[in-house]
């Protein structure tokens, strides 16, 4: 799995992030996205869970959308994270590591959210309107709504007040599943739609941006203390 990993100069960097790509795959918005990390003080690594497969592209139509979510294999993936993060917390990044945050985006979103059911390595999960419910499929035998209770890190969801892909339903049933988890917050973004964080997208939404990274700034540095 190819990636890209950014580290602060000169710093004792011993938090790192991992960033699972959004459905465009390996995007400037993502690299950029490492790099706001590593200002902050943090390693930062972004996945290409597509494997070097070409992703498909915003003018794509929503067909190609579609085909693309279908046949992309939930399981292989969920392994693919959690070796990422076994392989980040172990030092081979030739970095001392003693905390690992997993932030992922749209499609990603699911599998930091999966990685927080079943991975040890990771101190906490982001997730940033990635989807936990749909139809299952051959290769989703599971759904991530349904494995919800498992996650025992701390959590910080953010989502849209208008997401066509996440209903309001789907994410009360987030927050009924996280109900036992003290350090889980889930956090809708008033007058947002999906990938308002995105500031390549037309459905960017420049103070809800803000007020995410913010929250996402604390999170990392309450739980990595």
């Amino acid at each position: 799995m190819d990636g890209y990993i950014a580290r602060p100069d000169g710093a004792d960097a011993r938090t790192a992030v991992l960033v699972f790509v959004e459905l465009w795959g390996m995007t400037p918005h993502m690299k950029e996205v490492a790099e706001r990390l590593v200002e902050a003080g943090y390693v930062a690594v972004v996945c290409d869970l597509f494997r070097g497969k070409p992703p498909p592209v915003p003018d794509d139509p929503l067909e190609k959308w579609a085909a693309t979510f279908e046949a992309f294999d939930d399981v292989a993936c969920t392994n693919d994270c959690r070796m990422a993060a076994n392989w980040l917390k172990s030092g081979a990044s030739g970095t001392e590591i003693d905390h690992v945050f997993a932030w992922g985006f749209c499609m990603g979103g699911r599998f930091a959210h999966n990685l927080g059911a079943i991975s040890d390595a990771v101190s906490g999960v982001i997730n940033f309107y990635g989807r936990i419910n749909f139809p299952r499929m051959a290769n989703k035998p599971f759904l991530p709504v349904e494995i919800t209770g498992l996650i025992d890190k701390p959590y910080l969801g953010a989502f849209a007040e208008t997401d066509g892909l996440i209903p309001p339903a789907d994410v009360a049933a987030l927050r009924a599943g996280l109900k036992g988890n003290p350090d889980a917050t889930v956090e809708v973004y008033p007058g947002t739609g999906h990938a308002f964080f995105n500031d390549h997208r037309d459905a960017y939404h420049s103070d809800a941006a803000d007020r995410a990274w913010a929250s996402v700034k604390s999170f990392i540095a309450q739980h990595s203390r």
